[in-house]
């Protein structure tokens, strides 16, 4: 059977389009030394992802509301500086981190993400981002200039399930009235973007940025490479 041409292009958010700048670890110290607290970027980075992995990411948040998300950010940076430092006052601490990661400033674009979305958009091909995320995301794209190339913004926790599961891809296919056969969703995670996709009938390109050795895995390491799997 003639597979179907890809009308229809999901992304991946962090990791994929953007990331953290310089990192969350480099964030979170220098915010804390304003606070008073003085630790190491690399010890909070590791405690950072040691938490996050505890918690499976965003992936149990469900559809949930800014109050929620708020909340759940507030246990896990608790969580993060529980074993490196004490704060004179961390609810005061803890509102300026969270309102940082609202905005542009905590974060950049992939030399490569612009030029291929206008690449894109200019072939006559749909775009869509599809991420585990809070409602933050809306305006992250927003502020990143990168609205105007996505038809539709598919949030985890807006919608109320995360990748991998599949009803998070029929949710972005629905808004946009897309064609699973006709769909390819790219990102960089093995597990949430490329088997998510590939279980609920996308066709799926895994990004691997850091070159990791990967078996019977369509791959890039670029998003430039992506036009070739693009029949």
């Amino acid at each position: 059977m003639q597979t179907k041409k890809v009308k229809v292009v999901f992304f991946d958010a962090g990791g994929t389009l953007f990331r953290p700048y310089p990192s969350v670890g480099e964030v979170y110290a220098q915010t804390a030394s304003r606070h008073g607290v003085h630790v190491a970027a690399d010890r909070v980075e590791q405690e950072f992802h040691k938490a996050w992995h505890q918690r499976n990411g965003l992936t149990a948040l469900g559809q949930s509301s800014e109050k929620i998300e708020r909340d759940w950010w507030y246990t896990l940076v608790r969580d993060v500086f529980g074993n490196l430092a004490a704060f004179p006052d961390f609810d005061a601490f803890f509102k300026e981190l969270y309102d940082l990661f609202a905005r542009a400033e905590c974060w950049r674009l992939f030399d490569d993400s612009v030029p291929v979305l206008k690449r894109l958009k200019a072939s006559g091909y749909r775009l869509g981002i599809i991420s585990n995320w809070d409602h933050r995301l809306f305006s992250i794209v927003e502020q990143l200039g990168l609205s105007g190339y996505f038809e539709n913004v598919t949030a985890s926790s807006a919608v109320g399930t995360a990748k991998p599961g599949k009803r998070i891809f029929e949710a972005a296919l629905a808004a946009m009235r897309a064609d699973a056969k006709e769909s390819v969703h790219i990102g960089d995670s093995l597990e949430d973007d490329y088997h998510g996709a590939s279980r609920a009938g996308l066709k799926a390109v895994l990004l691997n940025r850091h070159r990791k050795p990967y078996n019977g895995v369509v791959r890039i390491h670029s998003l430039h490479e992506l036009s070739e799997h693009l029949p």
